[in-house]
C-alpha cells in the first residue's frame, strides 16, 4: 500500500476505505487501482469519487452516427444555437 494511499485512509477512515473496497464488487482490482492512483493525484478522497473516475474509463467513446442509409435524416436541420442568450444569465438576468 503507497503511503499516499495509507494517508488518505487515515484521512477518511475506515467507513470509506471499505466503501472503495466494495467497488472491487464492479470493477477489477486494475481497474479500482488506476482509479485510486488518479483521485489521490488530483486530490480526491472520496469512493463516490473513485466510482466515477472508474466508470468514466470504463466507458467507451460513443461513436459517430452515420446517417448511410438514413436519406430521410439527412433533410432535417436544425439552427445553431444563439450562445448570446446566455450572457443575460451571468448578468443576473438583465440584458
Amino acid at each position: 500500500m503507497s503511503a499516499s494511499f495509507r494517508t488518505w485512509v487515515s484521512v477518511m477512515g475506515t467507513r470509506e476505505y471499505v466503501r472503495v473496497l466494495r467497488l472491487l464488487e464492479t470493477f477489477s482490482l486494475s481497474e479500482l487501482t488506476a482509479a485510486i492512483e488518479y483521485a489521490l493525484d488530483i486530490g480526491v478522497i472520496d469512493a463516490a469519487a473513485v466510482r466515477v473516475i472508474a466508470e468514466h474509463r470504463k466507458e467507451s467513446p460513443v461513436a459517430l452516427f452515420s446517417l448511410d442509409g438514413r436519406p430521410h435524416l439527412r433533410l432535417v436541420n436544425f439552427e445553431a444555437t444563439d450562445v448570446s442568450a446566455y450572457a443575460s444569465l451571468l448578468s443576473g438576468g438583465q440584458p
